[in-house]
């Protein structure tokens, strides 16, 4: 599976140059840089880079400037910043085996979390920092473990035949959201913090994933394709009142709550002469509005003040930041396609992407 998805990343990536006044271009180099996180002040950006040859993690200020390389070990990727800002989690294969490392946010202090001999993937940190949710298959099938960031106090909360995986915590730190197929069909699920008192949420025969708390806690957004096409879908955090709000979607990438809550951007391709692009809309569907146009633009993340979006374009995987308050048309994508070696980073979203993509081209054909 990893595998596959490198190779369709590679073999589908496409070159870009964006055309807009409101956005800007913060990395340009002809290696891939992705995976990145606004630390929580909004002045700087981590990411993951392979200029140095290998998958790193670099740190810049929020325009572009002052880059620092924070590691040079092994492949190293995903980094999320701790909500105070003080560290930053990431995943790395430098001792021999993936596991979760912890460092400070000035690359500082770098320690490994996770021991495991396994595969052990970082998913998030809770809200107030003292605990870290990741995804491990050391038991055969994908489970879902919870550590405290001080090293002390490992716990499996899910465990099953089948894969339990994505988890994200609540803005209160108490739940839990994450993407199973215990019951043969892949749906979302909530526990509490501690893996107690599971409860299905959707239970509809479509696929159900990618789950996004809304700031406030009170709903999920979610991509489904129970509807035949694949397509953005918001409920309440108890499963109730489920809405659907984009229709006719080829392929739809992960829903980023604004942080007022008020609107919700996300990666999505609409018809088969569609790349994917960045759009956003309101958090009830209505005033929908794509904000790039051309060539792949993927994975939209909102910076801390809300008046900003990061994303990725081009193969290469550039970095680029658009100013939402200011758009006013969308920022059109040049230049060909064109093909560009990635790195072994590339196996969790992107890749994870690319492969729904290709299944959705091949109901629709």
């Amino acid at each position: 599976m990893f595998g596959l998805a490198i190779l369709l990343f590679v073999i589908l990536g496409t070159a870009s140059s964006l055309a807009n006044e409101n956005v800007t271009q913060l990395t340009s180099s002809s290696t891939l840089d992705c995976f990145w996180s606004w630390s929580p002040d909004g002045k700087k950006i981590a990411f993951t880079s392979n200029h140095s040859g290998i998958s790193d993690i670099w740190v810049m200020d929020s325009n572009g400037n002052d880059r620092l390389q924070l590691t040079s070990a092994g492949v190293t990727f995903n980094p999320i910043w701790s909500p105070d800002g003080t560290k930053i989690a990431f995943t790395s294969n430098r001792s021999g085996d993936w596991d979760v490392w912890v460092m400070d946010s000035d690359g500082s202090n770098q320690a490994q979390l996770t021991t495991s001999s396994a595969r052990d993937l970082f998913s998030s940190w809770s809200p107030d920092g003292r605990e870290i949710v990741f995804v491990s298959n050391r038991t055969g099938n994908e489970s879902i473990y919870v550590i405290d960031s001080d090293w002390e106090n490992e716990i499996q909360v899910t465990a099953n035949s089948t894969e339990d995986h994505l988890p994200v915590w609540s803005p209160d730190g108490r739940k839990i959201v994450f993407v199973s197929n215990r019951t043969g069909n892949t749906d979302i699920w909530m526990m509490d913090d501690d893996g107690g008192n599971k409860k299905q949420l959707t239970k509809d025969e479509g696929f159900d994933w990618l789950p996004a708390w809304s700031p406030d806690g009170t709903r999920i957004a979610f991509v489904s394709d129970r509807s035949s096409d694949l397509d953005v879908w918001v409920m309440d955090s108890d499963g109730s009142n489920m809405v659907q709000l984009t229709t006719g979607g080829l392929f739809i990438g992960l829903p980023a709550w604004s942080p007022n809550g008020k609107k919700i951007a996300f990666s999505a391709s609409f018809n088969r002469s569609d790349t994917m692009n960045i759009w956003i809309m309101n958090n009830d569907g209505s005033d929908r509005k794509q904000l790039t146009t051309g060539n792949s633009n993927l994975y939209p993340m909102w910076s801390p003040d809300g008046k900003k979006i990061a994303f990725t374009s081009d193969s290469d995987g550039n970095i680029w930041v658009m100013t939402i308050e200011e758009m006013t048309t969308p920022a059109k994508t040049t230049t060909p396609i064109a093909n560009t070696p990635a790195f072994e980073a590339a196996i969790t979203i992107f890749g994870l992407f690319i492969v729904m993509y290709i299944v959705r081209l091949r109901r629709k054909s």
